[in-house]
């Protein structure tokens, strides 16, 4: 099968990962205020584009290229726990990693993500979406490439839609932005592509500071 197929079917919304019960930090921005108007709209979305190319795609690449061997999986994982000192990012994104693997379990017959759901169970490994989004590209047979394409279009995807539904822009205006805003993506990859995970770093740290207060918000629409 082609991996065109594969991973059109792991970025497509319909494939039950939970992402979009996250905002990224957006609707805790919108409350406060940071992102009234299209301008601060703007760079509230080049900043989490940023942050995911200097921070996720470094384990992302990583988890990828050592897919095959579990007890680095275990490692990179526990890294990116580590790193993830907000707690709210922290959560979405072991719910996210976790749901990844559950649904990848019931759609592809491939024992690698059997493995890693007894490692979650048990307790070895937190399964960090980078993390089990790197492997699970790797195990479809998708090429690095498009690997982190897919991923840094799966973070603008996410951040638009929950703009939409929080009426930040309007349906077609969100669609155009995305058009716009994925031009920039190759250039992000590039920066950012050969780094460590020991060099992954929060390039805008104010989107992050946002979203750890959204557990505090009077009235919640999304769980990040």
């Amino acid at each position: 099968m082609s991996s065109l197929l594969s991973v059109l079917q792991i970025s497509d919304s319909a494939f039950p990962t939970g992402s979009f019960s996250y905002s990224l930090g957006l609707e805790a921005s919108v409350q406060y205020g940071y992102t009234n108007g299209t301008p601060k709209f703007k760079v509230f979305v080049m900043s989490c584009l940023e942050n995911a190319g200097s921070f996720n795609l470094p384990f992302v690449r990583t988890a990828y290229e050592k897919s095959e061997n579990l007890n680095e999986i275990r490692r990179i994982d526990s890294f990116s726990e580590a790193c993830v000192n907000n707690h709210v990012e922290n959560r979405a994104s072991r719910r996210q990693g976790n749901s990844l693997v559950d649904t990848a379990i019931q759609a592809f017959s491939d024992e690698r993500f059997q493995n890693l759901q007894q490692a979650i169970e048990s307790q070895e490994m937190r399964g960090h979406f980078p993390v089990i989004f790197g492997c699970t590209c790797a195990y479809l047979n998708i090429s690095l490439d498009v690997c982190l394409e897919a991923f840094m279009f799966g973070v603008l995807r996410t951040v638009i839609a929950s703009a939409v539904r929080l009426g930040t822009v309007g349906s077609l205006e969100g669609q155009k932005c995305q058009y716009d805003w994925q031009k920039v993506i190759p250039d992000i990859i590039e920066r950012n592509r050969d780094k460590s995970i020991e060099d992954a770093c929060l390039s805008f740290p104010l989107v992050d500071i946002t979203e750890n207060a959204h557990d505090t918000l009077f009235s919640r629409l999304f769980h990040s």
